[in-house]
């Protein structure tokens, strides 16, 4: 049996967290202007989207309307 088809042992849980607040420790946390401007581009995102999902079903809705009057 390799290796890689052996299951591996599970973490011991202290161990694990030490592990992760290492690793969290290391990353690279974007500052307030960041976390502002990609909440306004996620905000500007999801309102062009939902515009265009009413206007679709809105026109959809019309088109079956008139047809099946």
């Amino acid at each position: 049996m390799s290796e890689a088809d052996r299951p591996r042992e599970r973490t011991p849980l202290p161990e694990f967290l030490r592990e992760v607040r290492a690793e969290l420790r290391r990353v690279n946390w974007p500052n307030r202007q960041q976390i502002v401007s990609y909440t306004v581009v996620v905000l500007v995102i999801t309102f062009v989207l939902t515009t265009f999902v009413w206007g679709a079903d809105e026109g959809i809705r019309r088109i079956v309307l008139n047809t099946l009057g």
